[in-house]
């Protein structure tokens, strides 16, 4: 159920003070359409006004259960009929309090029935103006969310196809062996006896058991074309075949080197360290 507009605005004292100028208004016309004093009229009118006030509250919640026609139309009857029957008692309570007669209340009834009826047109449309600017709202909010919902389920697609797209680059271009042409021989050195590569400059070093063989090639291509989980770059200038790791040493003060099996031993920096952490899980 949806608070009252006035209970969420921060300006009640505005309503307040609307309210207390249509009971004075009401009370000025009562003093001139009638023979009665201006304090009798005034009471009367802040009455009529309380009244008015409180069916309104009332219909406001009323409303917002059943949003029909037919609904509408018995509210403002019974609004209007429960100001008219609490204006009367009022009155009575008035002539009963101070041993007196005023007009009698049927005279009064048609300047009443009209002013309430022009309240209440007032307050109903004001409400449907309410209820339309929180609908519409609701709805901004709905097509807001709907719409970071639809970005969210775009960048997420976006990222896994991005994702299997890299995986299927890796894939293909992950090497299977490496070809080294030697004057008029052409070497294929399988992956398997690759121990380590050496950098030098514009070209590295493959070592394996049979010999080493120089290729024209950079140590970053071999680094993102060769099995993240076969080999791993332990420094700047070399990269090595986890399975070819014998074991890791403390070289000096947080330095290390790397023993392979066949007792080569290698240098490694620091984010080589943390590489090899990863992959052999220490």
């Amino acid at each position: 159920m949806d608070t009252h507009p006035i209970q969420a605005s921060p300006q009640r004292w505005i309503v307040a003070l609307g309210l207390l100028l249509v009971a004075g208004v009401q009370g000025l016309f009562l003093w001139g359409y009638t023979d009665d004093g201006i304090w009798v009229s005034l009471l009367d009118g802040m009455a009529a006004t309380l009244l008015f006030a409180l069916s309104a509250y009332w219909a406001w919640y009323v409303l917002g259960f059943v949003h029909i026609s037919i609904t509408t139309l018995f509210i403002t009857i019974l609004g209007i009929s429960c100001t008219l029957v609490g204006s009367f008692f009022i009155r009575w309570i008035l002539e009963f309090i101070n041993h007196a007669v005023y007009t009698p209340f049927i005279l009064t009834l048609p300047f009443r029935l009209c002013y309430v009826a022009l309240l209440w047109s007032i307050i109903l449309l004001w409400y449907r103006l309410q209820s339309a600017a929180g609908e519409r709202e609701e709805m901004e909010n709905q097509l807001v969310t709907m719409q970071e919902t639809w970005m969210e389920d775009r960048r997420k697609a976006e990222a896994s196809r991005k994702k299997e797209e890299e995986a299927g680059a890796d894939a293909e271009d992950c090497l299977d062996r490496i070809t080294v042409k030697d004057g008029t021989k052409i070497h294929l050195i399988e992956l398997a006896d690759l121990l380590y590569i050496q950098s030098c400059g514009d070209y590295v070093t493959l070592i394996t058991p049979e010999g080493e063989y120089i290729k024209e090639q950079t140590m970053k291509y071999f680094e993102t074309h060769l099995s993240g989980s076969d080999f791993v770059r332990i420094h700047r200038s070399a990269i090595v075949q986890v399975k070819q790791i014998s074991r890791l040493e403390l070289f000096g003060k947080e330095s290390y080197q790397l023993i392979l099996k066949n007792g080569r031993k290698l240098k490694v920096s620091n984010s080589g360290y943390r590489l090899l952490k990863e992959r052999l899980n220490l």
